[in-house]
């Protein structure tokens, strides 16, 4: 992914992040959901770094980085529905301003409310009612369906670890071995998320990269909340079977 004009060389902002960006953007604008979601799906890293310098300047330390990505995934896919490409703007710059401003309007509402269960306990909470629901439906092995919620309960240890990202390609110094081993599985469950059906890969990436709620995934994915949970339980399936079939893979499910 090529940095913003800030952080990078000056060719590197205009370049599009996907080979077929120009075209996408055409067909996004015509209607189609394919083109839009992959352009969503391409720009993810942008909100999350632009998430992590804004965190990072923070003043006030009663949010967490996830509310920060929260807020920039849902900007993001704001202005990917707004922006025109005949008005000869790069889309990072227009998509910079909507992203930096939906996140400070969600730090505006969310300091008035700290009462309610953070962000990061609410997706825990309705991950959990995914998993429930589908043990509740009683369909196929039971043993496989405890051995999704395994896989469920692993995904957002491994995906949703508090890690500030202050550039693309930056981690946080740790010297210690766990942090490197984690790295190293992190790594891999993302290849094993990169190769899900477009769906599942989008649920995934939307709720345990990016911290956006399953209601939110429905509106912009154009689906029911329960849908969305149901491609999500799919998607774990998927996963535990993946990881079982990579040698590599060091987890046991």
């Amino acid at each position: 992914m090529q940095r913003p004009a800030s952080q990078g060389a000056a060719g590197a902002a205009t370049a599009p992040v996907l080979a077929d960006e120009p075209a996408l953007w055409k067909a996004a604008r015509r209607g189609g959901e394919a083109a839009r979601a992959r352009l969503i799906e391409a720009y993810l890293p942008f909100v999350r770094m632009l998430a992590a310098k804004m965190f990072a300047g923070r003043i006030d330390h009663d949010l967490e980085f996830n509310e920060y990505l929260q807020f920039g995934t849902i900007g993001l896919i704001e202005a990917v529905d707004r922006f025109d490409p005949g008005m000869g703007n790069q889309f990072k710059t227009f998509a910079g301003h909507r992203i930096n401003g939906a996140i400070l309007d969600g730090i505006g509402q969310m300091s008035e409310k700290r009462t309610q269960v953070n962000t990061r306990r609410r997706l825990q909470l309705e991950r959990g009612e995914s998993l429930r629901d589908a043990l509740d439906a009683r369909t196929g092995d039971l043993f496989q369906q405890l051995a999704d919620v395994a896989v469920g309960l692993a995904l957002g240890y491994v995906l949703d670890d508090p890690v500030v990202y202050y550039h693309e390609d930056a981690t946080v110094a740790d010297q210690h071995y766990t942090r490197v081993e984690m790295t190293q599985l992190r790594s891999k469950m993302q290849a094993l998320v990169g190769n899900l059906p477009e769906k599942e890969r989008m649920v995934i990436k939307y709720h345990y990269l990016n911290q956006v709620p399953f209601a939110v995934i429905a509106q912009t994915m154009g689906l029911t909340k329960g849908r969305v949970s149901q491609i999500h339980n799919k998607a774990l399936a998927l996963l535990r079977r993946a990881a079982n079939a990579v040698s590599a893979c060091d987890m046991v499910w």
